[in-house]
């Protein structure tokens, strides 16, 4: 069997109850900003670079929140991921208004913190850590889907 791994930073913006998300064009999950950290390039430094070249703003790196492993199947080959995730802030973005994305295949919209399993936001146990975190809990956090079964949620036909 194909495998893939991914090392990943992401980026929570928190506003008004609101988090901000994006959506692969013609996919039903949405994930949160950010990528894939490119070898010998710090999280941080990742999630900047990722955030201007998917939005072309700036932003601040603060609080590491915790990190997320998930796998998925895409075309019969198993990806694995590793996220490690980050508060991030920027004064450019406003919940009133979704930001337009820089890159032609993802677009971007803000959701209400509590609609996060609507929006099928993946890795899944983001959408309990996120939740937990906006409502009190401050620890850093750890969380893995790797020992669950994959759903259809989780395969890109």
């Amino acid at each position: 069997m194909d495998k893939k791994f991914h090392h990943l930073a992401r980026g929570i913006f928190i506003k008004d109850g609101k988090i901000l998300v994006a959506r692969a064009i013609g996919h039903r999950n949405t994930f949160l900003p950010g990528g894939h950290i490119e070898f010998g390039e710090s999280a941080k430094d990742a999630l900047i670079r990722e955030i201007h070249e998917e939005l072309g703003i700036s932003c601040t790196v603060n609080k590491f929140l915790g990190l997320v492993e998930h796998k998925w199947m895409n075309k019969g080959v198993l990806n694995c991921e590793v996220n490690q995730v980050f508060e991030v802030h920027s004064e450019d973005l406003h919940t009133d208004i979704n930001p337009t994305s820089r890159e032609p295949h993802i677009e971007f919209f803000w959701v209400n913190a509590m609609d996060l399993k609507e929006w099928n936001l993946q890795p899944h146990p983001l959408q309990i850590e996120i939740k937990s975190y906006m409502y009190g809990t401050q620890e850093t956090w750890w969380a893995s889907s790797l020992h669950e079964e994959i759903d259809e949620f989780n395969i890109n036909k």
